[in-house]
């Protein structure tokens, strides 16, 4: 294993709504979402302004038979890992919002094809 000096080391699961603390959710769940993938922890990291590599493939210590990779985050500042989940957390959330707005609104146009014929 490298050595990660600096770098911080954040699995989609911290941000996972549907976890308890115990199964590995960092972060209060009123900030959690819900289907928290590695793609959207990079969009959040790039929205929060952090430097990042991805590790794909790598699977969860705590979770299941997922591989769901994880975000390797610079951390130049030396800010406490909590503090660095809690600005993620936000771009997390707007993320989720977006991809879930467009979901919809798939939804709404593809319904409303079906209605005219």
């Amino acid at each position: 294993m490298r050595k990660r000096d600096g770098m911080l080391v954040v699995w989609p699961a911290y941000f996972e709504k549907s976890l308890t603390r115990m199964q590995g959710r960092r972060i209060p769940s009123n900030l959690a979402a819900s289907n928290v993938t590695l793609k959207i922890l990079e969009i959040a990291a790039e929205s929060s302004g952090f430097d990042y590599e991805t590790e794909s493939e790598k699977k969860y210590p705590r979770g299941t038979s997922d591989y769901s990779g994880y975000l390797l985050v610079a951390n130049p500042e030396s800010h406490k890992k909590k503090r660095v989940l809690l600005m993620l957390a936000k771009g997390v959330r707007r993320a989720v919002a977006q991809r879930e707005s467009a979901r919809l609104a798939a939804e709404k146009k593809k319904k409303g094809k079906r209605k005219r014929r």
